[in-house]
């Protein structure tokens, strides 16, 4: 496999248009909220000429969290349909390998974005998935605060598990303007 840590969204689509990927396949995109899964999932599919199916589209009413307001029925139907039509798809969202698991559906290719800082540190690392720390230490420090966690905890609870920022095939690293 070609470098695994891109910065550039279009080396990184290069990337994967050079992969032998025959369809039916499912790639998978990943990252915390507002890093940009959804533009890059747009901008793959575009280049692949495949679907782009975003699973924020079949949450339903979110009460405070995330994974178990999924439509899994219709998400699963969806997914199915393209795979069925020999389709390559593009499956982004957050948790997405843990979504995916529970439709049993695996991801052929994953790619995992993070913001990068002006110093080099991801963003969200620190606040979210401490390496010195447990889910839940992390979890209860922020109730301690009184944070709102909502669907933060899926997130933190997922990354902990899955390590996807870890374990990914590809990784874009988007560079943060702010200091």
């Amino acid at each position: 496999m070609e470098d695994r840590i891109h910065n550039d969204e279009y080396k990184l689509i290069n990337s994967l248009k050079n992969l032998s990927l025959s369809p039916p396949r499912i790639i998978s995109i990943d990252g915390v909220d507002g890093v940009g899964k959804s533009a890059l999932a747009c901008k793959i599919a575009k280049e692949l000429s495949v679907p782009h199916i975003e699973i924020d589209a079949f949450v339903q009413n979110q009460q405070g969290g995330y994974i178990k307001y999924i439509d899994y029925d219709r998400l699963g139907e969806k997914i199915v349909h393209e795979k069925m039509s020999n389709h390559t798809v593009v499956v982004e969202g957050i948790c997405v390998l843990q979504i995916l698991n529970r439709l049993n559906l695996t991801s052929d290719v994953s790619v995992y974005v993070k913001v990068i800082d002006v110093y080099g540190f991801w963003t969200h690392q620190m606040l979210l998935f401490p390496p010195d720390k447990s889910a839940d230490e992390v979890i209860s420090e922020r109730k301690a605060k009184r944070f709102l966690l909502g669907h933060k905890e899926d997130i933190i609870r997922y990354h902990y598990a899955c390590r996807p920022h870890e374990n990914a095939d590809y990784i874009l690293e988007r560079r943060s303007k702010k200091a």
